[in-house]
């Protein structure tokens, strides 16, 4: 789908035509993993770059080596628009097969535990989820 939305309008930027997709601090990072330039346009980008981006937007990998200070590990806002979500399954409403939950959610919870539990209830409803649609196929 993202491809075909920059064969759409190849003389544009790839971070303009998935800014839609993406949120712009993410895909400029995403860019710069896959060894693109954040100015490339569909015209220009290689295939092999393609496929690097797209394999980052599909799995990333993340690899955690510690904590920080309490004064960064507060939650910031944005995420997934919960309007785009299925609240009883926590089921994408525009990409089926893909659960959302934590803070990849766009919540705002203060601090004292309620962002944790949103975290755990909602990891629980994704995860319950996604087994029962695996179950089922």
């Amino acid at each position: 789908a993202t491809m075909r939305l920059a064969k759409d309008e190849p003389k544009k930027t790839v971070k303009n035509v998935l800014r839609p997709v993406l949120q712009e601090r993410l895909l400029m990072f995403l860019l710069r993993m896959a060894g693109l330039q954040t100015e490339v346009t569909y015209d220009n980008i290689p295939k092999q770059g393609w496929r690097a981006l797209t394999d980052l937007m599909k799995g990333l990998p993340v690899r955690v080596n510690g904590t920080l200070s309490l004064e960064e590990a507060f939650v910031t806002g944005g995420g997934v628009a919960l309007k785009d979500v299925e609240p009883k399954t926590m089921e994408s409403k525009l990409t089926r097969g893909l659960y959302f939950c934590g803070e990849l959610l766009d919540i705002h919870g203060y601090t004292g535990g309620y962002n944790i539990t949103a975290a755990f209830s909602t990891g629980y409803t994704a995860g319950g989820s996604a087994a029962a649609a695996v179950r089922e196929q």
